[in-house]
Order: structure tokens, then C-alpha cells, then sequence
């Protein structure tokens, strides 16, 4: 078995040899040549793709920018209309539409009432019966 295994190892071709082998038959089937060509064009593709990953991570920064800007945005409007909240009195506001639609309709609301801090004036114009300026006169100290 000694014998057969020495036998063995010396028809075994070195690593030097298979790579010489294999470098001869590349050249001889034109591999090189293809695999400059296939190399070529990955390394194409590769710099296209990296190209518009680039693009991507600007207009990707820039879309994140502009959310932040909105998101400060309506926290700012959530935080004024909290304060306006605070200054409406839904009857008020249930009384000032009620008072608008009469004069829509040609009925006479209470002129000059007064309901909770606001006072009503209206109008009659004379080019028309059917409109009314109501003027409506905060008397809290809420922001216009």
C-alpha cells in the first residue's frame, strides 16, 4: 500500500503545474479576451448602479429635509389651533351660524345680540335684500 499511495502522489500534478494548464487553456479558447470584455462591462454597470445609488441618497436627503420642515410645520398649526380652541365657544359658533342662515334665508335674527364676549351687528345692504354683513367683535384676548 506504501507503494501504491508514493505512486499515486507522483502522477499527482503540482499547483504550480494545474495552474500553468489552466493559464494555457484560457489562451487557447480565447477566455482572456472574454473575460476582459465581461469585466468591462460589470465594472460599466457597477459605476451606473453606484451612480444612481448616489442620486438616490441626495434626493432621499433632500425629501428628508422637506418631511422635517412639514412635521414642524403642522406641530406649529397643531399648537395655534389648540390656542384658537382654547378662545371658541362652540355655542357661540353654533349661534353665529344659526344668525347667518336666517339672514340667508330673509328671516331677522336678534339684531346687536350678544352671546358669551362676541357682539352681532348686522347690515342690510341696498344693492341687495338678501346679503348681511355680520361684524363679529372678539372681546377675549385670543389671536386673530
Amino acid at each position: 500500500m506504501v507503494t501504491d499511495q508514493n505512486h499515486l502522489s507522483d502522477s499527482t500534478p503540482t499547483e504550480q503545474e494545474v495552474i500553468r494548464y489552466t493559464k494555457i487553456l484560457v489562451q487557447a479558447f480565447g477566455l482572456d479576451k472574454q473575460n476582459a470584455e465581461v469585466y468591462s462591462a460589470l465594472s460599466s454597470e457597477n459605476r451606473a448602479l453606484k451612480k444612481q445609488l448616489e442620486d438616490y441618497h441626495s434626493q432621499y436627503n433632500t425629501l428628508e429635509k422637506r418631511v422635517k420642515k412639514l412635521e414642524r410645520s403642522v406641530k406649529s398649526l397643531e399648537t395655534e389651533l389648540e390656542d384658537l380652541d382654547e378662545c371658541v365657544d362652540s355655542k357661540t359658533v353654533v349661534d353665529l351660524i344659526h344668525e347667518i342662515v336666517l339672514s340667508l334665508i330673509g328671516k331677522k335674527g336678534p339684531k346687536g345680540a350678544v352671546h358669551k364676549g362676541f357682539s352681532y351687528s348686522s347690515e342690510s345692504s341696498e344693492d341687495s335684500d338678501s346679503v348681511e354683513i355680520i361684524e363679529v367683535r372678539e372681546k377675549k384676548g385670543c389671536p386673530s
